[in-house]
């Protein structure tokens, strides 16, 4: 049976009446421009879905993940606060570099410590290649840091070499100069100086290779500096004496016309600047009583002992002495 027009019409039909033609006319679809509308349509909510992804994606995280983030910004923020400490602690590492050269080696007249020495294992091949595995900023963070933190430790240690070198000098000198016969023997006038000098009792001028000190006897005689007795006991020409060697000053100091010797000053005996050593008198080659005082060095040459007595003095009063010692023209020994 065929169907009507009316059926016709209306099965996935739509039709307009043309009012000039007075009759129906079928509408047209445009597919192409369906498929235009449907693809824009199909690509804004493709567009919308990408972003929403992207939205959740950093709004919906784990907790291990919010953990992890948390974590890598708290370790990044230590790392610019330990570069922060790293400059704090090398600004001090140069202040003590600049007191190391200008001040301690300066006085102690040592060797400053060249550029060469303090530039030895800077630079070389990239031992943090470790780090390259990181995101770049981080892996430039830790590099620097660790760059910055070996170069410091290098700068520290040559620092702390520097100090202990200063502190054995030191002790060096300070040892040295407690053994430096520094001080006069006895407490008394001196009368007699270094130089050529008439003796009293040979009735000759001769070389006087010391100073005379006027005291009475029985007066304390007292070491000069720290040292060693060497010998302690009579001779020919000073009458009773000791010496005493000063190691590690390089000289010896000897005390002449004893009147008394304790026993315990013997060779070998350690002794004090300012301790007692004996009392004084007026045995041997004297005209009166007197100690005879004179200072060698290393070599056994005979040296001024009035150079020695500077530090002790103000410098009116050694230059007085000074003045006193060049008018006398007779020893006393």
């Amino acid at each position: 049976m065929e169907p009507t027009a009316s059926e016709s019409m209306s099965r996935n039909k739509f039709y307009y009446y043309d009012h000039e033609a007075c009759t129906f006319v079928e509408v047209k679809k445009n597919n192409r421009r369906q498929q235009v509308r449907i693809a824009g349509i199909a690509g804004g909510l493709v567009a919308v879905a990408l972003v929403l992804t992207l939205v959740m994606d950093q709004l919906i995280r784990t907790p291990q993940e919010i953990a992890l983030m948390n974590e890598n910004a708290a370790l990044q923020q230590q790392l610019e606060d330990v570069q922060t400490r790293i400059t704090d602690v090398a600004g001090q590492v140069t202040e003590l570099r600049t007191s190391d050269e200008n001040l301690y080696r300066s006085l102690l007249q040592m060797e400053p410590i060249g550029d060469d020495v303090r530039r030895v294992g800077v630079g070389g091949s990239d031992d943090y290649q470790k780090f390259n595995r990181f995101s770049e900023e981080s892996s430039e963070l830790l590099n620097e840091t660790a760059t910055r933190m070996g170069e410091l430790e290098r700068q520290i240690a040559l620092q702390s070499s520097s100090f202990r070198d200063i502190e054995r000098i030191v002790d060096e000198r300070e040892t040295a100069l407690s053994d430096m016969p520094a001080i006069l023997p006895a407490e008394g006038i001196v009368v007699s100086g270094y130089g050529m000098r008439f003796h009293p009792v040979l009735k000759v001028r001769r070389m006087h290779y010391g100073i005379d000190v006027a005291v009475w006897t029985g007066t304390e005689v007292v070491a000069t500096g720290d040292g060693v007795v060497r010998a302690a006991g009579r001779g020919s020409t000073l009458g009773n004496y000791v010496k005493i060697e000063h190691t590690n000053a390089g000289y010896t100091s000897v005390y002449g016309h004893l009147s008394k010797i304790p026993k315990e000053i013997r060779r070998g005996v350690h002794v004090k600047r300012g301790d007692v050593i004996a009392l004084s008198g007026n045995t041997g080659l004297s005209s009166a009583p007197h100690l005879h005082y004179e200072i060698h060095d290393a070599s056994g040459r005979a040296l001024n002992p009035l150079s020695f007595l500077a530090p002790s003095m103000t410098p009116s009063e050694y230059q007085k002495l000074i003045e006193e010692t060049r008018r006398s023209t007779v020893s006393l020994d």
